[in-house]
């Protein structure tokens, strides 16, 4: 008796305790698996990738400015000089080096580096949000799955359930205890269940075809995902996640952090930086000039020769060009600085509305569970009224479909707890970085 006792204990414990923890390890080692192949197989990250890559050959060719530029050429020709007494003719060979290296230019050259290097840094913003939107929609589509498998398994409880009450209502009218409408009824009900059933498994399939078009990559290899198993979601809540910080916290967190914030700031130093170099353009531009030439002929009027010195170019009237050029990089730091705000206000919108709709799922999931009870009471006592001809078919049917529909409002509510945690993550910007794996691309 103590033996059984002991086992009774153990069976609890990992029950209510093993389990739950099993349950959550494994479907975050499939989380993080799909967010992987994700990251690496989602279009949008390649897109993403390579602006960051045309953004890194605009800072290269706009830093070329300050090096010199060296050219060489050689050329072969005929002459032959009439003035000389006897006349003189020859073959010339020439070969020349000449080299320009700008000294000065009152910072034309240093914005347009300046500019680059801020629009790279935004590419670079731009990779991280596209990044974080992957994995929020990763989990969106993850969570959804199992939302739908979960379902499946209340549908299949339930056709298990109208199975046994029709073979109940078959026994009864076999006995003449309860009359025909009884199987009809059971079995119309059972209709009903495996269809709803049928629904389940495939909006199942359809979800699971969702993660595949968000994961970029063919999931029919690993039809093992997700790897976990079906638990009552009752000991899944014991391990529910806790609410993230208070909502004022979030949003300066999300006013640092979020990517669309930072990419549109280094836009607008870009937009400040292209202005400093229109403005430069109404000064000179100063450049050290060299040259040598060797000739490789017999004719006494080629030597051979090198130059160097310095020059001073001013354009002193470019037709306005200058000045709309200016007019229109100031009304674009203007429009950068419109999107900006209102991108404040957007984010502002975002954060509120995830921390509050997270909220409401977590006070949800209590009420939810407490249905759940409640409905499966309910069918035990109208399941106990009908066995002892006190209630009718319909009664047990009505208990039924409210214990199914507090189950599935239960499993919908916890996932979608579970994904607006995923969305607070996004709408402050603080998505996991070692999954990102930024750092290695941004390098």
């Amino acid at each position: 008796m103590k033996q059984n006792s002991l086992f009774s204990l153990f069976l609890l414990f990992v029950l209510f305790f093993i389990l739950p923890t099993q349950f959550a390890r494994a479907a975050n080692g499939d989380l993080q698996e799909l967010i992987s192949l994700a990251l690496t197989h989602n279009p949008r990250m390649e897109i993403a990738r390579q602006q960051i890559n045309q953004a890194r050959g605009q800072l290269t060719t706009s830093q070329a400015g300050y090096l010199p530029r060296v050219s060489t050429g050689a050329g072969s020709t005929y002459t032959h000089i009439q003035d000389l007494v006897p006349e003189d003719e020859d073959t010339v060979i020439n070969v020349n080096i000449n080299g320009t290296q700008l000294l000065y230019d009152f910072g034309k050259t240093r914005g347009r580096i300046d500019s680059v290097r801020h629009n790279l840094d935004a590419a670079g913003f731009n990779l991280k949000q596209t990044g974080h939107a992957i994995v929020f929609q990763v989990k969106q589509a993850y969570y959804s799955l199992l939302e739908k498998i979960h379902l499946i398994s209340v549908a299949e409880q339930s056709v298990a359930t109208y199975q046994r009450h029709l073979y109940r209502a078959q026994k009864y009218f076999e006995a003449g205890v309860r009359t025909r409408i009884d199987i009809t009824n059971a079995e119309l009900e059972l209709a009903n269940a495996r269809l709803d059933l049928l629904r389940a498994r495939s909006n199942a399939q359809i979800a699971r075809t969702k993660l595949e078009q968000v994961t970029g990559i063919s999931l029919k290899g690993q039809k093992d995902i997700p790897k976990t198993a079906v638990l009552p979601l009752t000991d899944m809540i014991k391990t529910l996640p806790e609410l993230s910080p208070p909502l004022e916290s979030l949003l300066k967190t999300a006013r640092k952090k979020r990517p669309e914030l930072q990419q549109v700031t280094q836009q607008l130093k870009a937009a400040g930086a292209v202005i400093k170099q229109i403005k430069a353009e109404y000064w000179p531009t100063l450049s050290a000039t060299a040259s040598y030439e060797d000739y490789e002929t017999d004719l006494q009027s080629f030597h051979d020769q090198w130059r160097i010195g310095a020059g001073l170019t001013w354009e002193i009237f470019s037709g306005f060009e200058t000045e709309g050029k200016l007019a229109e990089a100031r009304s674009k730091m203007l429009e950068i600085n419109g999107r900006k705000n209102e991108l404040e206000l957007a984010v502002t919108q975002d954060v509120t509305d995830t921390f509050l709709r997270a909220r409401e799922h977590r006070d949800g999931i209590k009420i939810a569970d407490m249905a759940v009870k409640l409905a499966e009471k309910n069918l035990d006592l109208a399941e106990g009224r009908y066995k002892a001809g006190l209630g009718d078919m319909i009664e047990f049917n009505d208990a039924q479909l409210s214990l199914t529909r507090s189950q599935s409002d239960l499993i919908g509510t916890y996932f979608s707890y579970l994904t607006a945690l995923a969305g607070i993550e996004r709408a402050t910007g603080t998505t996991p970085e070692p999954a990102l794996e930024l750092k290695k691309i941004l390098k």
